[in-house]
Formats: structure tokens, sequence, C-alpha cells
């Protein structure tokens, strides 16, 4: 049954990366056709950072109160309802398109927002505590793969079926998800733990304010996670250069958009392999210890695609960069669900996300504006050392040196 489990829940998040991926790069692809305005495209991530950042939270409360397959169910449902009105708009309403485009990135995001802490919640139910870090692999792994299929079938999706075509077959592989998803069931390994935390919930109803209070008391008293909350968000600061990768490749590098694509290919194809094996590098050391090195080696990769101009190098850099974020994410996306209780897990992590975002939207709209100003490598060269200063945090805070392994598949 756990194995069955371990396959529909992989293949059902990899249908949603797929689907997640053909719909933002068909989005970003047709607001700059409609607009034909850098500043209109760039907002989608501005629109989507301050979805997070004002809504995330609440979502957390909501998911917490709901099984976890019936918030994944009402994600899925919502953004297939999105897929759909966007397609009857372009057919009938074709002025105001560019409008309900922006209004359905925050419906589509909040939707996002429903399945990835109810995934966390339904984990540990569904494949047990110590296999959670090789299917976390495992989802990275496809993930990587189906973002891959996704930047490679989009351009021709829109070429062949147009924006509609586009649309309701993004909501056509929702709706697969979310028939796979049906049929996900708990097994024993945490019945009687997850029984336990369940009754333990069933209280009179609070006011969502009142449950989110607790969501952040939990966070604040839960020192390890709030030192990788902390952490998070400072790490965001870098995306004063991430988010124009483009920009280096094209500008700094001298690349053509078929290079582009091959970059961020290689990258992902370096993603898909480091998911495969993580369970065993995020076991050789304490999670500290490899938090460290992959935040270090990271942050040396940031910083050489700022140093060379040559695109082979950069590609290199770039994967390295890639490979060992991944790492990182799957031991702090574990730890989430490890040392979270079960009843507070969905309200902590819109929390962690919300409060990581705080400086996107403004570090992006800065890295903009540098970079009209100076060479986008510069940027970049930044962006490394500030990431290699984190690295040393884990090194010498207590509350993370104090984690244990992690939960490892005998």
């Amino acid at each position: 049954m756990i194995k069955r489990n371990i396959s529909l829940i992989v293949t059902n998040q990899f249908l949603t990366a797929l689907s997640d991926s053909i719909f933002s790069l068909a989005i970003m692809w047709y607001v700059y056709e409609i607009t034909k305005s850098a500043l209109s495209a760039s907002l989608i991530m501005v629109i989507i950072s301050l979805t997070g950042i004002i809504v995330g939270p609440f979502i957390g409360v909501l998911v917490d109160r709901r099984e976890p397959k019936t918030s994944m169910q009402i994600g899925y449902a919502c953004m297939i309802l999105v897929g759909i009105i966007l397609a009857i708009v372009y057919f009938y309403f074709v002025d105001i398109l560019i409008v309900v485009i922006y209004l359905s990135l925050v419906v589509h995001h909040i939707c996002m927002m429903f399945i990835s802490p109810a995934k966390n919640k339904l984990l540990p139910r569904i494949v047990g505590v110590s296999k959670i870090v090789k299917v976390n692999g495992y989802i990275y792994s496809t993930s990587q793969t189906a973002d891959l299929i996704g930047q490679a079938i989009s351009g021709v999706l829109i070429g062949i079926i147009g924006f509609v075509g586009v649309m309701l077959f993004h909501s056509g592989v929702y709706l697969l998800a979310s028939i796979l998803l049906i049929f996900v069931i708990n097994v024993s390994l945490v019945k009687d733990k997850i029984q336990t935390e369940e009754e333990s919930t069933v209280t009179p109803k609070t006011s969502m304010l009142a449950e989110l209070k607790a969501g952040m008391l939990i966070l604040k008293q839960n020192r390890p996670i709030f030192k990788l909350v902390f952490l998070a968000t400072a790490l965001n600061a870098t995306t004063i250069a991430g988010a124009l990768f483009v920009v280096l490749v094209s500008d700094h590098y001298g690349a053509s958009a078929v290079q582009f694509g091959l970059i961020n290919a290689v990258a992902a194809v370096s993603g898909i392999i480091i998911g495969l094996v993580a369970n065993k590098l995020t076991n050789f050391a304490k999670p500290y210890l490899v938090m460290a090195i992959t935040l270090g080696i990271s942050g040396v990769a940031f910083l050489s695609m700022g140093l060379t101009s040559n695109f082979y190098f950069g590609t290199l850099f770039f994967m390295m960069m890639t490979a060992s974020i991944i790492i990182f994410s799957i031991i702090d996306n574990t730890l989430m669900i490890v040392l979270v209780k079960d009843e507070f897990r969905g309200r902590v992590f819109m929390l962690k996300v919300a409060i990581a975002s705080l400086l996107i939207p403004i570090f992006s709209l800065a890295g903009g504006l540098i970079a009209d100003s100076i060479p986008v490598n510069y940027l970049f060269i930044f962006g490394g050392c500030w990431v290699l200063i984190c690295s040393l945090f884990p090194l010498f805070d207590r509350d993370i040196r104090a984690i244990e392994r992690l939960p490892r598949e005998e």
C-alpha cells in the first residue's frame, strides 16, 4: 500500500508541476504579447509574492481545519475553473483579457497555496515518517522533470493549439492530478499518531485570527523552525539578482534564446538526478552541516556565475547552484514536516512562506532598477557573497545545530 501511495503522490505532484509550468510560461508570454511592456511582465512575480504574503497565512488556517486531501481537491477544482474561465474570456471578452489574467494569477496562486501545505500534512499519513526524505526527493526530481517538459512543450502548445487550447490543457492535467489523489489511502504506520492529533483538534470553532495567532505562537516557540524561516527570508534577498537571470544569460553571456533554454534544461536534469539520490545526500551528516555545505556551494556557484562571461562555465555553475539548493530545500521541507505537529503544520508552513517572501517584491524591483545603471553580473557577485555569508548561520546557531539526523528508511 505504501509503494502504491508513493507512486500516486509522486505522479500527482508531477502532473501538478507540469500544469503549473505550462500555465506560468503561457501567461508570461501572453502578458508580454498583449502589453509589449517588460514592467507588465515583471509585475507577475510581484503579484504572486504579494498574494503569498497577504493571503498565505490565512490559507494555512483553512488547510489545518480540513483533511489534507480535501484541501488539495479544493485547490485543484479552483485551478481547473481558472483555465476554463480564461479560455472563455479569450473567446468572448478579449478586451479585458489582461485584467482577467492578473486576477487569475491571484486566484491560481491561492489555489497552489492550498496544495503545498496540505501535501506536507498528507505525506506522513500515506508513506510514514521514515520515508519522507526519500519521497520528497522523488517529488523534487519529478517536479524538475515536469518543469523541463513544460518549458519544452509550452511554446509548441501555444503555436499549435493557441491560448484557449493551452488553458484547457492546463485544466485537463489538473483534473487528472485530482483524480489520482482520490486513490491515495492513509496507512497504519502513522494512524495512531494522526488519530491522537486529530482528536486533540476537535475543539469548539475559534476565529481565523485566533487560529492564526496560535500558529504564530507555535512558530515562535519552535526555535529551529523559526531560525530556518529567518534564514530563508535572508536568502530571498538574492532575488535582486535571481530575477534577472535571463538578462545575465542574454547580455553578459551573449547567449541566444536556444542557449537560454539549454542552460535551464541542464539545470533541470541535475535537479532530477539529485532528487533521486536525495535520501543518501541528506543523511551523510547532521542537517546543520549539510545545509551549510549546500549553501556554501550555492554561494560559490552564484558568485561564479557573475564572475565568468563564458556561457558554458555559466551553465556549469548554474547546474551546481540548482543541485545544492534542491538538497537544502529537501532538508528544510522535511524538517518542517517532522518538527511541526500535524494540527499546526498548514499554518506554520504558510507563515513561513509569507515571512520568507517579504523581501522578494522589494529586491526584485530594486534589481531591475539597479541593472539599468550597472552591469547585471555585479548583482550576481553580490548575491553569491550574501549566500556565502548566510551559509555560516547553520554552523553557529545552537538551535539548528541541535537538530538530530533526518528520519530515514531503515
